[in-house]
C-alpha cells in the first residue's frame, strides 16, 4: 500500500488534532479536580478534623464582601501591602482543614506569585523551587505553601515547615456527601471537647453540643444578608430532644446576659447567638441564626 502526500497529511493533521484533544482534555481534568469538592478533599491529612469550606466569589456576587470602612488590621495590612492579596477581590474559594497536625488550606483565586515568594523571604522565610516556608506568630506556627496551579495555593501552618506538600497528591475522592451551601463547617463530636481559647458565649453554646457526634453548620445567602444553619447528629431521639432543650436554655442566658452587660450588648458574636431558634427531628438537632448585612460588615471590620 502507497501512502499520497494527502495521506501523510491527513495523518499529520489527525494526529495533531488527537494530541490537541488529549491536552484539552488533561486541562479539563485539572480544572474539575479543583472544582469537584471531593477530589479537593482526597488531598488533606487522613484524621479527625474541622472542616471549612466557603465559596466567596459567590457570597462576593451577593454583594456581602464590601470594603471595610474602618482601617485595616496592622498585621493584614502589612500582609495586603507585602503581597498585593485582597481576599475580598481576588479569593473565589477556600477549603480547610484544622486538626492536632496543623491547620491546611487550598484556595483558589488570583495570586501574584513573584510577590508572595518576595513576602515570604522578607519575613525571614526561604522559596526552594516551588515551595516557601516562613515562620508563623510563634515558634510552633511554620507557615508552608506552594502554588497547586496558577490560580490555586496550598498553604499550611504546622509544626513541620514542609506541611504543604503533603496537599499536592490527590487521594481517593472522599465518598461522604457534602453540604451544597456556599459556606460551610462540619465538626466533629471530639473536636467539640476541645473548647480552649475560644469567646465565652461561644465557649456555652459548645458546651451543650459536647454530647453530638458531629455538628455541620451551613451558611447561605438571605434576603437581609446571611442564614447559617446547624445540624448536630445525636446517637439518639432522647438525646437530640434534650440538645434542643439545653441549647434553648443557653439561648435564653445569653439574652438576659445580653440585657444585663454592656459589653455582651456590644459582642456581635452575642448579637448572633441570641437570634438563634433550635428544632429537634428524629436524632437530628436543627439550629438557624440570622446574619444582617450590618452584622456581617461589623464582624469583618479590619480585615
Amino acid at each position: 500500500m502507497t501512502f499520497s502526500r494527502r495521506h501523510i497529511t491527513l495523518g499529520i493533521v489527525f494526529t495533531a488534532v488527537l494530541l490537541a484533544s488529549f491536552l484539552v482534555a488533561l486541562k479539563w481534568n485539572d480544572a474539575r479536580s479543583f472544582s469537584d469538592l471531593h477530589k479537593v478533599l482526597s488531598r488533606f491529612p487522613v484524621e479527625d478534623a474541622v472542616v471549612l469550606n466557603v465559596d466567596f466569589a459567590l457570597i462576593r456576587g451577593a454583594g456581602l464582601l464590601a470594603d471595610s470602612k474602618s482601617a485595616l488590621e496592622p498585621e493584614y495590612k502589612q500582609f495586603l501591602d507585602g503581597t498585593g492579596f485582597d481576599y475580598r477581590k481576588d479569593l473565589d474559594s477556600v477549603t480547610a482543614s484544622f486538626s492536632k497536625s496543623g491547620n491546611f488550606f487550598i484556595a483558589r483565586g488570583r495570586f501574584n506569585w513573584p510577590k508572595l515568594r518576595d513576602y515570604a523571604a522578607k519575613q525571614g522565610g526561604a522559596c526552594y523551587q516551588d515551595l516557601c516556608r516562613m515562620q508563623g506568630s510563634t515558634p510552633e506556627r511554620r507557615i508552608s505553601f506552594l502554588p497547586l496551579r496558577d490560580d490555586t495555593i496550598a498553604l499550611a501552618v504546622s509544626t513541620d515547615d514542609l506541611a504543604a506538600n503533603r496537599l499536592t497528591n490527590e487521594g481517593t475522592p472522599v465518598a461522604a456527601e457534602l453540604p451544597s451551601a456556599p459556606a460551610w463547617l462540619s465538626v466533629p463530636g471530639t473536636a467539640l471537647h476541645e473548647s480552649a481559647a475560644i469567646p465565652p458565649g461561644l465557649a456555652l453554646m459548645l458546651s451543650a453540643l459536647r454530647n453530638a457526634d458531629r455538628l455541620v453548620i451551613t451558611v447561605t445567602p438571605a434576603q437581609n444578608g446571611l442564614a447559617a444553619k446547624m445540624e448536630a447528629t445525636c446517637r439518639t431521639k432522647d438525646d437530640a430532644r434534650i440538645l434542643a432543650s439545653q441549647l434553648r436554655t443557653v439561648t435564653a442566658k445569653l439574652k438576659t446576659a445580653q440585657q444585663e452587660n454592656k459589653a455582651a450588648q456590644a459582642d456581635e458574636l452575642v448579637q448572633v447567638l441570641v437570634g438563634g431558634t433550635f428544632d429537634d427531628s428524629g436524632s437530628h438537632v436543627i439550629g438557624t441564626w440570622p446574619f444582617s448585612k450590618s452584622l456581617i460588615a461589623s464582624l469583618t471590620s479590619g480585615i
